[in-house]
């Protein structure tokens, strides 16, 4: 009887761990939804002290507004002269312009 006692406190005291564990790694997720792992940080952030350019493709004269931190990412506007003004959304770990917005007019 103490056998089976003992064994019930064990598994019980194994399940709330197992709920704590499950309820932390929520919250983290909750919190930060592209956590990424050390690894794939690692790799993204690339060599220490050695940068990356990022090529726009911006035409001569065009001017880049200041930028603006927006969660994780980074908007910047881009006034080119001639022509309608652009928003680019940056992501910084890894630099990749994730979208492009053209203000002005919509097209019909």
């Amino acid at each position: 009887m103490q056998f089976l006692k003992a064994l019930i406190v064990i598994m019980g005291v194994m399940i709330i761990a197992g709920f704590a564990i499950l309820g932390v790694e929520l919250y983290k997720r909750i919190n930060d939804p592209e956590r990424r792992s050390g690894a794939e940080t690692e790799r993204a952030a690339g060599p220490a002290g050695k940068t990356e350019e990022v090529a726009l493709g911006l035409p001569a004269g065009a001017r880049l507004g200041d930028p603006v931190a927006v969660g994780n990412r980074i908007v910047f506007r881009v006034t080119i002269p001639d022509a309608a003004d652009r928003l680019y959304v940056m992501d910084p770990r890894t630099g990749a312009v994730a979208v492009t917005v053209t203000t002005g007019a919509a097209a019909r």
